[in-house]
This record gives C-alpha cells, structure tokens and sequence, in this order.
C-alpha cells in the first residue's frame, strides 16, 4: 500500500506540475511569435485575373515565406488605372479573402487586399487526435495572423499600382484584435480602422457564447478556457491600441449591435491616444449574410480617404 501510495502521489505531483507548466505556457505574452514569423519579402503565386460588371478586376494571391508562413488573399483593383493607388488591407471574418468579391464588390479607386486567416487545416473534427491537431493549427494561425498582414504589404510595396505610402489598414468583427496587433506594429500603414470591435477579448467572447453555451455559470469558465487556448493575452487590444499613435485610429460602432455592447466599444475607443475618433453608426452587427451593410461600411472608410485626398 505504501508503494502505491508514492506512486499516487508522483502522479499527483506531476499532474500538478503539467497543468502549472500548461496554464504558464498559454498565459505568457507570445509579442515575439508576431516578429519572428513574418520572415523576408515573400515568394508569390498568383491565379488567372478575372473580370467583373462595373469594372473592376480580381485575383487570388498565395503568399509564402521563408519562415513557413502562407497567406492566402483576393485582390480587387480597378480594371483601368492610370497611376498607382491607394492601398486597403481587409481583414474580417473567416473566408473574408475569398468571399471579397461578393462582399466588397466594386472596390472604387483603391486597390483592396481581403486577407484569409493563415489556417490550412482540416475544418471537420473526427477524433479526439484530429481536434488537438486541429487546435494546434489553430493556434498557431491566430499567432501567425498579424505578420501575414505585413507580408501582405510587403507583396504590395512590390508592385507598380499600389501606392503603398497610403496604406490603410481595416479590421472587422472578429479581425479587430489582429488588426490592433498588425497596426501597431506595421508603421507603414497610415491609419487602422476597427470597424464592430471593442475592449475586453474574453467578455467580448462571452457575450458570444449565450445561445451555444445557455448556463450562466458555465459561460464564464466557456469563455476562459477559449481565451486561454487562444493566447488571448497576447491580443488584449486596448494595450495595442494604445501603441498605434501618433498614426490615427477610427473605431466605427454600431448603435444596435447585438454581438458587442456599447461600453465595450467606448472602452476600446478611451483606451487609444490621439490622434483618433469615435464614429456610430444606425444598424447591427455586421454579417457576411448582409453584403449590402458590408459595403455600406467600407464605402464610409472610402469616403473618408477619398475627402482626405482631396484636402490635400
């Protein structure tokens, strides 16, 4: 008995140990994953351009670097251009690249870069094995999403009708803390725009979960337990709001926002430093089902470049 007894208590204590060793590992800030994997100018695949109504054109783009690191994109630019554009980076929800064309639609006189999240895994679970590979490749996506917005730029700062000297950055939904990372980070974009994101990943997160998860007092350990897997920390996005001045930030929020509260956005908003500006906005939240209010709310970030220029 006193054998099994040690025994016991050694797997106790290694138990212990593991769970430890597990919860530092997923808490500590990973900042230097978003540097390290963005690797030198990348290697470009490009598919046939392909010719739509109105004007305009479309491309797929794959991306890959020397670190291992794959960037799937859809490019929309107008189909004449006399000299070369302004440039806006999209980053939304999953599939946002290569659904662009039938949320953006006609991209105007910039040229618009809709990126994909860098997951190339298998989206259907069949065991137990697949899930915690499935969860690897997650992680390692999310960790990997903010340089794939650099790359992203670095492709573009190579070619002839981009004018990446007036690049903006866009993040909606479910890209916002990705894109408060990559604008931080990123001097060379002029602006971010967070359009239906806020303050406060785990709450936000939370929130979300009410019809998958209806136990009020399992949502909270629900939501935890998902930040944690999803280096959360490593994405808080007031502190990398903040790190985006003296480059303006404009957070758009919408007044009957069923996914994201308003103090949630009015947090994120007093957590940034000048220069930066709050708008509302009439509607929900925005969905890849309603393209009309997608574009609606891109044409406002147009608008505005398009006034800016203008001024000048």
């Amino acid at each position: 008995m006193k054998l099994i007894g040690w025994l016991m208590l050694g797997l106790f204590l290694a138990t212990l140990a593991w769970g430890a060793w597990w919860l530092a590992d997923h808490t500590r800030l990973r900042h230097d994953a978003f540097v390290a994997h963005r690797g030198a100018v990348p290697v470009a695949e490009t598919e046939a351009i392909v010719s739509h109504p109105g004007g305009f054109t479309s491309q797929a783009v794959h991306l890959s670097t020397a670190t291992g690191l794959r960037v799937d994109a859809r490019l929309l630019r107008p189909t004449v251009q006399d000299a070369p554009l302004p440039v806006l980076v999209l980053l939304g929800g999953h599939r946002t690249g290569r659904n662009a064309v039938d949320l953006v639609g006609h991209p105007g006189p910039f040229v618009m870069v809709a990126l994909d999240y860098p997951y190339h895994g298998d989206i259907e679970i069949r065991s137990i094995g697949s899930f915690f590979r499935g969860l690897r490749e997650v992680q390692q996506a999310l960790l990997d999403t903010p340089p794939a917005v650099s790359v992203a730029l670095d492709w573009l700062a190579t070619q002839p009708w981009a004018d990446t000297d007036r690049a903006e950055l866009v993040g909606v939904s479910f890209g916002a803390p990705f894109v408060a990372v990559a604008g931080a980070l990123d001097e060379r974009f002029r602006r971010v725009w967070i359009i239906h994101g806020g303050a406060g990943n785990r709450g936000w997160i939370e929130h979300n979960l009410e019809d998958r998860v209806p136990q009020d007092w399992l949502r909270p350990a629900a939501a935890w337990l998902a930040h944690l897997l999803a280096h959360g920390s490593s994405f808080d996005t007031e502190s990398w709001v903040a790190r985006i001045a003296p480059r303006e930030l404009i957070v758009v929020g919408a007044r009957d926002d069923e996914r994201l509260p308003e103090h949630k956005v009015e947090k994120l908003y007093a957590a940034a430093r000048q220069p930066k500006e709050l708008i509302w906005t009439e509607g929900g939240h925005i969905d890849p089902r309603r393209p009309e209010l997608v574009r609606k709310l891109l044409e406002l970030v147009r608008d505005r470049i398009r006034a800016d220029h203008g001024a000048r």
